[in-house]
């Protein structure tokens, strides 16, 4: 279990933030430093091809001309694949600044041979409608699912078409509790398209059981 770099203290300009995890620390709570970085992590626990990951994982040092300056990504992932990233979550207007523009530039060129890569995100990419309101909805169901994966399976053998949710939950009846179908979506066995429809009684979802 990798320990963060840095001691992460509440500031007059950081918004230290808790986070309870799936993927990382044992799944035991992290601290991230803003708002934006705890949505991000939303991200992380919903993306299949991310195995686990690790706030502050360490301190690089790192060449911007011809001084050396100290830096510490937010996120260091990895992925099922045996892939690399080292993250940056940052407002991009704050990215854009030259400060983190030279420090950006000189910390991805020290990653070449390294097999890791670096990956800025800001808040366009993580603040996405209405996908970012479904992570938020479903996630607590992801982190403490409810699931008998053989009554999964009898209800997915009972419903075989797409329908609105608010049909599905009404023809299980007893079969299933709310809260076991909300576990089945956000494990993704009972599926919509997260991207473009946000999560009402009315989306029309399907069962994804093999």
């Amino acid at each position: 279990m990798n320990t963060p770099a840095r001691k992460l203290k509440r500031s007059a300009v950081k918004n230290i933030v808790r986070f309870p995890p799936v993927k990382a620390n044992g799944g035991k709570s992290i601290l991230v430093e803003s708002i934006l970085e705890s949505k991000y992590c939303l991200y992380l626990e919903f993306d299949s091809s991310v195995e686990e990951y690790f706030p502050q994982p360490r301190t690089f040092t790192v060449s911007v001309g011809a001084e050396l300056r100290t830096y510490t990504p937010d996120f260091e992932v990895r992925y099922v694949s045996g892939g690399r990233k080292y993250v940056e979550v940052k407002p991009s207007e704050r990215a854009k600044s030259e400060h983190y523009q030279e420090l950006f530039a000189g910390f991805e060129e020290s990653l070449e041979n390294t097999g890791a890569r670096f990956l800025l995100v800001d808040e366009t990419e993580i603040y996405q409608r209405p996908l970012l309101s479904n992570y938020e909805k479903l996630y607590q169901y992801r982190k403490r699912p409810t699931l008998d994966v053989r009554n999964l399976h009898r209800c997915a053998e009972l419903i075989s078409l797409a329908m609105p949710l608010s049909r599905l939950i009404a023809k299980l009846g007893d079969k299933a509790s709310l809260r076991e179908i909300y576990s089945w979506l956000a494990l993704e066995f009972l599926t919509f398209d997260m991207r473009s429809e946000e999560l009402t009684m009315s989306t029309e979802v399907r069962f994804n059981v093999h």
